[in-house]
């Protein structure tokens, strides 16, 4: 925010004053300003002023009657938590220029919510409680999965309040620094903030406060915008001119001053639209894709804001290999300084953002190198021969596009087998597939994968039926549609509905390869999945979908043999002979011929799978390796899941401060608990190391969720819970996966204590669960439980048998 200074003629005691308020006023709206780098802005009365701002403490006592200090609201240390009726706040969670939130739980519903309490209460001057109260009105509009929604609002004691959806996550800038995702995954997470901001402004309000701490992530990776403490009304409110006096005046700069957009810098408020929240989200896809901001943000406000306005942004490619000629596009058109040369809507950016991830040309694409070919052909070429030329770029350009097409297709029609593999196996596809069927409309198999996504969520209740019925109304001819809504209507009891849904697509379907690989998918039933996948195969061998389709089938209903034998005629069709080798060498791992997973996976270098296997194998430092290797190939990108499966054979072999390493890397890059803190607790009471054992657990069991499994394993460990009643529990559960886990972590609370007899009792019983592979990921991926409880017993029988010792 640019300095408002004084004017010179003022007296000296007017000019403190002045001075000593606009530092409050600084600090009230969010900038983070130091006393003495204030001062240091005003050396001509440097002496008097620092001796001013030294005394605000003293003005904090006035406050204390309402819970809160001045040095409170600069300083952001909390004292008293207001009291507010039906809301048993906890926790403050954070704190702004408008206001300071709270984690609360809501007495009247029992859900945890977040309560935003006015600062200064009653003594806010009326245009904070006018902008407090329009922050309500204007965020009250929104209805947004990805919007914190208001749920309500009041006043207390002469404090306003409101309360909204409690997020658990992190901002913005903390999450790509922790979990560093991928480039696809980091735009994929841009696209669906700026469908949020897109719908803001649909409901006429302009955020104009756009930032990473106002984006919060949660622990699936859902962004959430918050903080509409700045929003203006664009759709002729009636209120908003009133706003406007109070908190847009000509020449005030609002937002963080490095989010700004010119026309802020400018401090032009009647110019600020929708471009300007475009402009914002520019400047954090610039910072989130680079690691840095566009503009040189050293040096006094005054600086930083003349840069906004008149320098041009730093070249994004030249900061980070991660973006292209594309998105460097994107960006800096996202970034432009003229309104009318942005992107005029979030829409727009969000549309582009799409078509980069499709593969599909962008529309913000400046003059191509083809351009410029023509015109130097123009000047050095005879027209027959440019004529020639252009009629062959044409044709190229025809050729490319329309084997780019039929790539993207094919690749689309993979996808969907895929997906369909994921939902059979009980895992959630339903955005992803929703995404596809959007992007390829005419795809049969993505609508018939949503439809089962829908009906097999139940959520909502009967929302594959309906999907289903919306197709068909839209096009009456779609059998293999009719198909699978004759099952779902059978399922549902409704045999009269389902008979004559099942006459009609019988009648319509076609004796072909490719009718029989749609009917794989039009059907509940593994069984009857696999038995059409294996007619269409029959009836086209060189049918490539078709074989997918059955080699993940086979796989799934345990005919392993029959996946490998796909997976050989998938090789010599010509398809990806790198992915289809892992496939095979996973169904071996399955088997138990780890030997020949071995062979599979050694021509293709260091690989995941091949750690994996080798950890069956009993070669862990080979595992080691191998899994130390890809961390090294992708030191920025490398996966978390690396060093979290690299900690067991580390732990095994007796490597335990790099274990436990790895197991602190895990909790800061996913900033949730799990796992790693129950073994990051063991490993740190087997170092000896009390103190720390028990702030690694007493912070998992304050984060984890409540109820959970994974909560029952904690306090297990806490001592909280027996043993035998987390075995219990895992019972009752009647989850296999669980109960493995159960017998493991109970032998780790006996051995804790020193009673070794029980402890290897439970770890008998962990390993004769047969648990060996995790059911939650790919084929072949260790559990990690069974293969410590099998090395528990193995060091057990080595203490109570010495002579077996080498």
């Amino acid at each position: 925010m640019e300095s408002r200074a004084p004017q010179d003629n003022a007296e000296p005691d007017a000019r403190i004053s002045a001075l000593v308020n606009e530092y409050l006023d600084r600090c009230q709206a969010g900038e983070d300003l130091a006393p003495e780098r204030f001062v240091r802005e005003h050396p001509e009365v440097a002496a008097e002023l620092r001796l001013c701002l030294a005394g605000l403490p003293v003005i904090d006592k006035a406050w204390t009657l309402w819970g809160r200090t001045v040095a409170d609201q600069i300083a952001g240390t909390p004292t008293v938590l207001p009291r507010i009726e039906g809301y048993d706040l906890t926790d403050e969670i954070g704190r702004g220029g408008m206001g300071v939130v709270y984690k609360a739980l809501q007495l009247s519903t029992k859900r945890v919510v977040a309560v935003k309490v006015m600062l200064a209460g009653p003594f806010a001057s009326a245009a904070a409680r006018r902008r407090f109260e329009r922050e309500v009105e204007l965020a009250a509009r929104l209805e947004h999965p990805c919007i914190v929604r208001i749920l309500e609002s009041g006043e207390v004691a002469g404090q306003r309040y409101y309360a909204m959806g409690y997020v658990d996550g992190i901002r913005l800038d903390q999450y790509l620094t922790a979990a560093r995702p991928d480039l696809r995954t980091t735009l994929s997470l841009f696209v669906r903030v700026c469908e949020a901001v897109e719908h803001a402004h649909g409901h006429g309000v302009v955020h104009r406060d756009l930032k990473p701490a106002n984006v919060l992530i949660d622990d699936e990776g859902n962004p959430y915008i918050l903080d509409f403490g700045l929003a203006k009304a664009t759709d002729g409110a009636e209120t908003e001119q009133t706003l406007t006096t109070y908190v847009s005046l000509p020449g005030q700069v609002l937002g963080t001053l490095f989010y700004l957009s010119p026309e802020q810098a400018a401090g032009t408020p009647d110019e600020v639209d929708a471009r300007t929240d475009v402009y914002a989200l520019g400047v954090m896809l610039f910072e989130a894709l680079t690691g840095s901001l566009p503009f040189d943000t050293s040096g006094r406000p005054s600086e930083i804001i003349r840069r906004v306005l008149e320098t041009n942004p730093a070249s994004p490619r030249s900061l980070s290999d991660r973006v292209d000629d594309d998105l460097e596009t994107i960006i800096l058109k996202a970034l432009e300084k003229e309104q009318a040369r942005r992107y005029q809507s979030a829409q727009e950016l969000c549309e582009d953002l799409r078509r980069y991830l499709a593969g599909d040309p962008i529309l913000a694409k400046r003059p191509s190198s083809l351009y410029v070919l023509r015109k130097k052909l123009r000047k050095y070429r005879r027209r027959v021969v440019l004529g020639a030329t252009a009629a062959v770029l044409v044709l190229v350009g025809l050729l490319y596009g329309f084997w780019s097409q039929q790539r993207r297709w094919t690749e689309a029609r993979r996808a969907t087998v895929a997906l369909q593999m994921e939902l059979e196996a009980g895992k959630s596809v339903r955005d992803r597939a929703l995404s596809l069927a959007q992007r390829f409309r005419e795809l049969t198999e993505a609508q018939l994968v949503v439809a089962q996504a829908y009906y097999r969520s139940a959520d909502p209740p009967g929302g594959g039926i309906r999907y289903l019925e919306g197709v068909l109304q839209a096009d009456s001819s779609l059998w293999v549609h009719r198909a699978l809504l004759a099952e779902m209507y059978r399922k549902g009891g409704d045999a009269e509905r389902a008979d004559a849904l099942q006459a009609q697509a019988e009648r319509g379907a076609p004796d072909t390869a490719e009718a029989w690989h749609l009917r794989s998918f039009a059907t509940l039933d593994l069984q009857r999945a696999l038995w059409c996948a294996r007619q269409a195969a029959q009836r086209q061998p060189s049918h490539a979908l078709a074989w997918m389709r059955l080699a993940y089938l086979r796989a799934q209903t345990g005919d392993l043999d029959g996946a490998l034998q796909g997976a050989e005629k998938l090789i010599q069709l010509g398809e990806d002979a790198h992915e289809w080798t892992i496939f095979e060498a996973r169904i071996l791992a399955r088997q138990g011929r780890f030997q020949e997973a071995l062979e599979k996976l050694d021509p293709l270098g260091p690989n995941y799978h091949r750690a994996h296997t080798y950890r069956r194998l009993g070669e862990y430092e080979k595992a080691v390796a191998d899994y130390t290797r890809m961390i090294e190939d992708e030191p920025e990108t490398a996966a978390v899941w690396h060093f979290y499966q690299r900690a067991t054979p580390l732990w095994i072999l007796g490597r335990t401060e790099e274990a436990l390493a790895d197991y602190r890397t895990v909790r800061i890059r996913l900033g949730r608990p799990g796992y790693w803190d129950a073994r990051a607790f063991l490993i740190l009471r087997e170092l000896g190391r009390q103190e720390e054992a028990e702030k690694v657990l007493a912070a998992a069991l304050r984060d984890v969720e409540n109820p959970s499994w994974l909560r029952q394993v904690f306090r297990c460990l806490a001592g909280q819970l027996a043993p035998d009643e987390l075995v219990a529990d895992a019972l009752a559960r009647n989850n296999l996966e669980w109960l493995c886990e159960a017998y493991y972590y109970a032998g780790e609370v006996c051995l804790l204590s020193g009673r070794q007899a029980e402890a290897r009792r439970w770890f008998e019983h962990c390993v004769q669960t047969g648990v060996e592979f995790d059911p939650d990921t790919e084929l072949g991926t260790p559990m990690n439980e069974y293969e410590l409880a099998q090395w528990r017993l193995e060091s057990l029988l080595l203490d109570t048998n010495p002579t077996s010792r080498p």
